[in-house]
């Protein structure tokens, strides 16, 4: 089968739509193997504006998703998920605006995996914690393993090592927290002209995003978090 990973939070500012682009730039150059194919969902449409101006994306469409929009732009997303999950060596990364539509809901419900980027403010953490819980309760209800959500601590301040109120937080939820990513200005810098990972080799960010595609490529791509959940263990990744 194929893979269909959201990026989402009902949080806005909290780097959905700079983490979507280098991961799909990082799996771009590392899982070539892999049909690459991005959806942006936001009606403001950063992800696509960014990834059309790199050039390098050809699978690339905007379908926004929200009140002033009507359901035909769910339907394709949902027909479009649909289709890659049936095709094997298919990779389907879909960005996502803020808020919490019930649509982009259901369309998670859909994919294999759900990334959840915060930072380690309360403000940050406390409605990222709500839309936890309403993707958990769905999954509850359907008895399923997935989508399965995990949390990205996003830009991180450089010198920050200290997790646990985030940890303790999330301590109740089926989670995986994944390894951190910095609050690099170079990074911050880019999104006005999306130019890859490259430009950020030499720096901490360039490790961590790396290190952070290959946590995805393992657990998820590789299928360890499904033989994990499958045999009804319950697992916390730190860095």
């Amino acid at each position: 089968m194929g893979s269909a990973i959201m990026v989402a939070n009902m949080k806005g500012g909290v780097g959905k739509s700079t983490l979507t682009c280098y991961l799909a730039d990082y799996f771009r150059k590392n899982q070539k193997k892999r049909s690459l194919s991005l959806i942006d969902t936001d009606v403001q449409g950063s992800t696509f504006e960014m990834l059309q101006a790199d050039g390098g994306f050809e699978n690339l469409r905007h379908l926004p998703i929200g009140d002033r929009y009507d359901a035909v732009n769910v339907v394709t997303v949902d027909t479009i998920v649909r289709n890659h999950l049936g095709t094997a060596k298919d990779l389907l990364l879909i960005d996502t605006c803020a808020g919490k539509p019930d649509s982009i809901c259901q369309i998670a419900m859909m994919c294999h995996c759900l990334l959840v980027p915060v930072s380690i403010n309360w403000g940050d953490i406390r409605p990222t914690r709500d839309f936890i819980e309403e993707i958990q309760d769905r999954k509850d209800s359907s008895r399923a393993i997935t989508p399965h959500i995990i949390v990205v601590p996003n830009r991180i301040p450089y010198q920050q090592r200290d997790y646990s109120s985030l940890k303790e937080a999330l301590s109740e939820l089926d989670v995986v927290i994944a390894p951190g990513l910095s609050d690099l200005s170079i990074v911050r810098h880019q999104t006005k002209k999306f130019s890859g990972m490259d430009p950020t080799k030499g720096t901490r960010f360039y490790e961590e995003i790396m290190h952070f595609g290959n946590f995805i490529t393992e657990y998820i791509l590789g299928g360890k978090l499904d033989s994990i959940y499958s045999n009804n263990n319950v697992i916390e990744l730190r860095r």
